[in-house]
């Protein structure tokens, strides 16, 4: 009898415990978005920027196109106040990188609402854009 007993609170405090942690474990999961415009310096250019975020790290994708001018400079990518790394804009004017926490790179924490800048090594501003939550 006694061992019934511990068998069913046992069970009891399994199922607890798994209904507890489930849910935590898929919030901790986001997927964010945001499509960048371009600013006044650099009012053609547009792209977008695409940052996950898990319980396995911080992954963050920015493309910027339209960027002609730019062609074999540098620019930098700031995430939330946070300078990301810099990107080489190709031959054709486009900007695009990845980085991610499980390759040893930098991805600052962000949520919906923050805002993602590309500026020049000089700083002037080339496209921006405030991530908002994806939606299936």
């Amino acid at each position: 009898m006694r061992t019934l007993r511990k068998l069913f609170v046992a069970a009891i405090l399994f199922a607890f415990v798994f209904a507890v942690t489930a849910p935590v474990a898929q919030a901790a999961e986001v997927d964010l978005f945001t499509h960048m415009a371009g600013s006044t310096h650099f009012p053609k250019a547009h792209g977008f920027s695409e940052y996950d975020r898990s319980n396995s790290g911080r992954e963050v994708e920015v493309r910027v196109t339209h960027l002609k001018s730019l062609a074999g400079e540098r620019v930098k990518v700031i995430v939330n106040g946070h300078k990301v790394g810099r990107i080489v804009v190709s031959s054709v004017g486009v900007a695009h990188r990845e980085w991610d926490t499980e390759h040893g790179q930098k991805v600052p924490f962000a949520s919906a609402g923050d805002k993602i800048k590309v500026r020049t090594l000089g700083g002037t501003l080339v496209a921006k854009g405030t991530y908002h939550r994806e939606v299936d």
